[in-house]
């Protein structure tokens, strides 16, 4: 038989491992330990690739053992020590461990949680595409955009969905998957994280100035730096600041630093940061997933860091531990209670064309290129069993005017607009200047003294 182990990160990074002389932390050798440092430092010397499961700290860890002892000892610590709080949650992790007895000859490991092990599954959350702006009598201007457009919808396929189907006899655990689905949503605000360069956000502090439309650095300021970015001078001048900020997309296309119209920096452009990061040791998902702030990439973590969407389908801010947690809000606020609010499928729109469910978020902000991110939790009605997506992360582009792109015929046309009115100003300055020497010719045949 074996002995399977699932621990699921609610807060923070716990950890597993497991002993048949004692407690670990109690002096006990550790037998077997999920993302050993030994093993791993191992595998790095051996120049041997780390198992794709133990890239995330801070993810879900498993350990299956075999039974050869009538006794176990199974211990969760901190990967690292507890961290500083972050919007009032406690520091201390939190998780769910998963013990299980079986026999894999007669049972496959994945039928322990067969949702979470359904097969031809794309887990994918996406955005279906947003309204354009709206076009003007002005060739080339935009109207920003409305509130109504301002809306945003993300769709995803239900279990067994979009992915490749197994083969037949391939997956024997689905028949314990009731096809019965229910969901919920949540979205975590991050643009604080993502951040900007922070140089005038910095300078304000500095000079024990209070602007509240100033905003701080965050994540990426060691990477919009030269040679992505151009340098800034230690008196805050030089290109792509608040002060050249209309040059910069110009001049440098692809420094992720944004601006609004009156030049205001605003959260940096996560595509062309992802740009830059494609094919380094630290991709853009790795700055995404930080445990010492969020968990949205479990089901108990999505419920314990997140916020998530109302029975009117905007963001229902999460009150802090120390408050009380979901619990706190009052059911005059909440009708949907501690739980909060399950859609099912039929209350979802559904696109034949695709298989995908989708659901319109309301009210997203997208005053300065906010950044979210968004999953969802996916519920069998009949078992119980619970499932999370993968997180999307959303960034919204703020409205502003930008400059439209000229095909080669509108190109055509403005120089050959150009030149007529070029050709038209000639005419008539040279109109102008004969008319003008007649004049001045009549004037001094008049004024011609009479002889005697």
């Amino acid at each position: 038989g074996r002995l399977a182990l699932r621990l699921e990160p609610c807060v923070g990074k716990p950890h597993l491992r497991a002993s048949v002389y004692g407690c670990p932390s109690e002096g006990a050798r550790s037998v077997w330990e999920y993302m050993s440092p030994k093993m791993r430092a191992d595998l790095v010397a051996q120049g041997k690739r780390v198992p794709a499961d133990w890239e995330w700290i801070g993810d879900v860890e498993t350990l299956v053992l075999e039974v050869t002892h009538r006794t176990f000892f199974i211990e969760v610590l901190h990967q690292s020590e507890p961290y500083h709080a972050v919007d009032g949650q406690s520091s201390v992790a939190k998780f769910r461990l998963e013990a299980h007895l079986l026999d894999l000859a007669a049972m496959p490991l994945e039928s322990i949680n067969p949702l979470k092990s359904a097969c031809g599954w794309n887990r994918e959350v996406r955005v279906r595409p947003r309204e354009v702006l709206v076009a003007t009598a002005l060739d080339g201007f935009v109207s920003s955009l409305t509130d109504n457009q301002s809306k945003t919808e993300i769709e995803w396929y239900p279990p067994g969905k979009g992915g490749v189907a197994p083969t037949e006899g391939g997956c024997p655990w689905s028949a314990n998957i009731s096809g019965t689905f229910s969901y919920q949503v949540y979205v975590q605000e991050i643009t604080d994280f993502v951040g900007t360069s922070g140089l005038d956000y910095t300078r304000s502090i500095l000079a024990n100035e209070n602007i509240n439309w100033l905003f701080p650095p965050g994540d990426f300021v060691d990477i919009i730096k030269p040679p992505i970015c151009p340098p800034v001078y230690q008196d805050g001048t030089g290109q792509c600041t608040s002060g050249t900020c209309r040059v910069c997309p110009i001049d440098y296309p692809g420094c992720p630093k944004e601006f609004l119209t009156n030049c205001t920096e605003v959260a940096v452009n996560l595509a062309k940061i992802k740009k830059h990061l494609n094919g380094t040791t630290k991709p853009l998902e790795s700055f995404m997933k930080n445990p010492h702030r969020y968990t949205t990439w479990t089901t108990c973590g999505l419920v314990g860091t997140s916020n998530r969407l109302s029975v009117k389908k905007k963001v229902e801010v999460r009150p802090a531990d120390a408050d009380g947690g979901w619990a706190s809000i009052p059911p005059s606020l909440n009708p949907a209670g501690e739980a909060g609010i399950w859609w099912t499928q039929a209350e979802l729109t559904t696109h034949e064309e695709t298989g995908r469910v989708s659901i319109r978020i309301e009210g997203l902000e997208e005053g300065r290129n906010n950044v979210f991110l968004v999953n969802v939790v996916v519920r069998d009605d009949v078992t119980g069993e619970r499932a999370p997506y993968n997180f999307l992360t959303l960034q919204m582009r703020t409205a502003k005017y930008e400059p439209p792109e000229l095909s080669s015929q509108a190109i055509a046309l403005i120089v050959g607009l150009s030149v007529g009115l070029g050709l038209l100003i000639i005419i008539f300055a040279a109109t102008a200047l004969f008319v003008h020497r007649k004049r001045m010719a009549k004037q001094a045949q008049r004024l011609r003294p009479i002889k005697k």
